[in-house]
């Protein structure tokens, strides 16, 4: 008789991990939410006689940095296609605008030739991806924050908060403020994996066709009796023979093992009695709330169109003069879900988008990294080898899907007690 094994959580980490659990073990998922999926989040719209389809967390991914996530997608016959992952840079206080697409790109705005500061700023750019991966081996940067580091080369401020932050933020939906606090090398060695420290070292993106619901749909449609929605887990705690989960509704289910595949904050919120390693790792992690809005207002991208890129981050005053900021997807350059309009996700929309033009909203959260984290995650992996609650979850590396999916995959292996996918 096959063992039971309850998933909290249905993103990418729950969702790996029951792919190759499901010969295994009898499984069920309880997600909180009231769909399942996660940042796998397809937006299904109408238009005229036809669906479009919107990602609206989850919408890119390459081969050379996500091999995980590649490999599923071909078992699983999902389609995807060539995407363009360009980037652009909007200051209204100064009033640049530019993108980083080549010389046509840096200078979209012919009036950028004529700034002493851009040129500089540019300068900096080129001087920071030759000098950067120097300190990716060297044990005394470890602790280094990204505004320490900024400040000891002597990197002008131009090229942090008009560049660097920007580019950074943006990345991983982090506040301009706390990016300051993350660690350099952590963000060095994720841009010289990803190709970042360059004009032309980018690489190749691509996107599920008809959106990433695809995979979902194929791989949840397994479970469809199993999965809980509407109905997370409130409180977790282990008995001597098995693992106790109590649903929000307030009904006891026990289970073999228990895999907790949410964010490291509510995965602690959810132990009854965590142990001082539960407690001491997962209290490390922090998560940043980022309100997704869908809209066709054009009006918020940069007035150049040289420089409307894939993701575009807008920086501005709000009414009390305090600076905010806001990155916009353009989903038609990401994923060219339509040739009759265009279509937006915005992120942490200050509000200055047309009501009119609001299709959908939705408030997602992200992981937020700091040099506590980093140092906490680096023991992570020992959290799987005591009793039988186990954890995953995108906070065990950079905070993407290929990172959720592989944390998924080893808390399998550790669950299954064999080797899988080797």
């Amino acid at each position: 008789m096959k063992k039971t094994l309850a998933i909290i959580g249905t993103g990418i980490a729950g969702m790996s991990a029951a792919y190759f659990l499901k010969e295994d073990f009898r499984i069920t998922f309880f997600e909180k939410d009231n769909y399942a999926g996660g940042h796998t989040n397809t937006y299904i719209h109408k238009e005229d006689d036809r669906n479009v389809y919107i990602d609206t967390a989850f919408m890119v991914y390459n081969e050379i940095t996500y091999p995980n996530l590649t490999r599923f997608f071909k078992e699983l016959d999902i389609k995807t296609k060539p995407t363009k992952m360009t980037f652009s840079v909007q200051h209204i206080p100064s009033g640049l605008e530019y993108c980083g697409t080549g010389i046509s790109g840096l200078f979209a705005q012919r009036t950028n030739i004529f700034r002493p500061w851009f040129i500089k700023m540019l300068m900096d750019m080129d001087r920071f991806n030759k000098k950067a991966p120097d300190i990716l081996e060297k044990e005394a940067y470890v602790d280094l924050t990204l505004e320490q580091y900024v400040k000891d080369n002597k990197f002008g401020d131009d090229f942090l908060y008009k560049f660097l932050i920007p580019m950074s933020s943006a990345v991983w939906s982090t506040p301009p403020d706390l990016m300051l606090n993350f660690p350099a090398v952590t963000l060095i060695r994720f841009f010289k994996n990803h190709g970042f420290l360059g004009l032309d070292t980018h690489y190749q993106w691509r996107t599920p066709e008809g959106g990433s619901r695809q995979y979902r749909d194929k791989l949840m449609n397994a479970f469809n009796n199993t999965v809980h929605i509407n109905n997370g887990a409130e409180e977790i705690f282990e008995e001597e023979q098995n693992v106790v989960v109590i649903d929000a509704r307030g009904e006891r289910h026990e289970f073999d093992k228990v895999l907790i595949a949410a964010h490291a904050d509510d995965a602690l919120k959810m132990l009854k009695k965590p142990t001082n390693l539960q407690r001491d790792l997962l209290s490390k992690f922090h998560y940043q709330p980022n309100r997704a809005t869908l809209h066709t207002d054009k009006k918020l991208m940069p007035k150049t169109c040289r420089a409307w890129s894939s993701w575009n981050y807008r920086i501005q005053r709000d009414q009390r003069n305090k600076l905010t900021t806001t990155t916009i997807y353009d989903m038609n350059s990401l994923q060219d879900v339509s040739d009759k309009q265009n279509y937006f996700v915005s992120i942490n929309d200050p509000g200055e988008i047309n009501p009119l033009n609001i299709i959908w909203e939705k408030e997602y959260h992200h992981p937020l990294f700091d040099v506590p984290a980093m140092r906490a995650q680096a023991k992570l992996s020992e959290l799987n080898r005591e009793g039988n609650i186990y954890f995953s979850g995108s906070y065990f590396k950079y905070g993407f899907h290929e990172d959720a999916f592989t944390s998924g995959l080893n808390a399998a292996r550790e669950i299954a007690g064999k080797g899988l996918w080797n």
